[in-house]
């Protein structure tokens, strides 16, 4: 006789939620995904116009780096095209150089003997192994360090170059190097030293396809009010749906969050997942901008930064136009200041950005207190894209296996 699988619901359609139910789905299971918004992909929103794709979130991924996420777009069939260092920009003040090796000898930013530092850093980094599921115990001891603290004791940086060069590549995770682990910021900064990816009509293609994968299996413009253990086992979930006054209530023997801790904490009483998050602010818009032609991608430092502005994304038209998407260091950050006269598109908001990893903090799991309720994401000890999709790999192996 044939076992009925079990019912799963997934709470967010983002990258991690949509994964675990696709792995989910490709299985057999019973699976549903309620989001909230009235589209899918979270953090991997992508704003199209005239041809153009600007990532709201997420720029890019690193094969080497994100093996478990880079697998799933090739599985997914999703094209992509190779970011190059020599189009990366890295702005100090008023210079401005790419950064690949030969662009960062050649500025004059910095003495040989700097520069020779900064290659042993990137000599140390390559001999990391950042892989989730077969840790490096040397990134435990890593950990035990703020990224600033490694720099200064560990490699001699002096403040120079935590201010040109560790404070901008920490700036991935949107923090200073005081204040994010030593692991975590080095995994960042391994981005600015590997085959990088993006896919041609940008980071939204991946959640868009796997959407598809799913066809009917997705319930949008639906959030989770409460969920609680039944008696019999399972979990009774109560849901609204945007426009309907009652509340619709359903059981399911499996949940997934997937939708960040503040709202697991509300959701489920007695969850205690703290984690902290940081946050960005971003402005998409139009602008002319030759100074920034060489390059695709731009970084700004924030020492002798008068404007405000983090950095992201330039694409060109034809006519000489640019489409930005523009991170910012605060919520104040004047984009003017360094494009000129802009013309405002969307603005991306200040919200959550990514999970912050502070030194010697503990580390988060997929499981929680409440068997068979589980939480995927970006919080598994090296935050990124390739966290969400190992966590939804792990949440959905360890459903396999019960």
């Amino acid at each position: 006789m044939k076992t009925k699988k079990p019912k799963i619901a997934i709470f967010g359609a983002g990258i991690a939620g949509l994964t675990c139910a696709y792995l989910l789905k490709k299985d057999g299971y019973d699976v549903t995904v309620y989001e909230k918004r009235p589209d899918v992909g979270g953090r991997f929103s992508v704003f199209e116009t005239e041809g153009v794709y600007i990532n709201k979130g997420a720029l890019m991924y690193a094969p080497k780096l994100n093996p478990h996420f880079a697998s799933l777009i090739n599985e997914l069939g999703i094209e992509s095209e190779r970011l190059t260092l020599s189009r990366f920009a890295l702005i100090i003040g008023d210079k401005i150089t790419g950064l690949n090796n030969f662009a960062m000898f050649k500025s004059g930013l910095f003495s040989l003997f700097d520069y020779l530092k900064w290659l042993k850093l990137k000599r140390f980094i390559r001999e990391l192994d950042f892989r989730l599921e077969s840790y490096d115990e040397r990134l435990e001891e890593l950990h035990q360090y703020s990224l600033q603290e490694f720099c200064e004791k560990k490699m001699g940086f002096n403040k120079k170059l935590i201010d040109y060069i560790v404070q901008p590549f920490s700036s991935f995770g949107y923090i200073d190097p005081p204040y994010i682990a030593a692991d975590h910021g080095l995994f960042l900064f391994a981005y600015g030293d590997t085959e990088l990816r993006v896919p041609i009509k940008g980071m939204s293609a991946v959640t868009d396809e796997l959407h598809n994968k799913l066809n009917g299996y997705v319930k949008l413009n639906t959030s989770v009010k409460e969920v609680k253990q039944s008696k019999k086992g399972g979990f009774s979930v109560v849901l609204e749906e945007k426009g309907k006054a009652a509340l619709v209530k359903k059981n399911y023997d499996y949940c997934i969050f997937a939708t960040g801790q503040a709202s697991l904490n509300k959701i489920v009483p007695g969850i205690d997942f703290q984690i902290p998050i940081t946050k960005t602010r971003g402005l998409i818009f139009e602008a002319k901008c030759p100074q920034f032609n060489p390059y695709d991608v731009l970084l700004f430092s924030k020492y002798n930064n008068t404007h405000g502005v983090h950095g992201g994304e330039v694409k060109r038209l034809p006519d000489g136009r640019s489409i930005c998407g523009i991170f910012l260091y605060h919520p104040k950050g004047n984009v003017e200041k360094v494009f000129g006269k802009v013309k405002i598109l969307p603005k991306v908001g200040w919200s959550p950005a990514i999970t912050l990893i502070p030194p010697k903090s503990s580390l988060r799991d997929v499981l929680t207190p409440i068997p068979n309720l589980y939480v995927v994401g970006d919080f598994y000890r090296l935050p990124c894209i390739e966290s969400c999709v190992y966590t939804a790999k792990k949440v959905a192996e360890t459903i396999k296996i019960i």
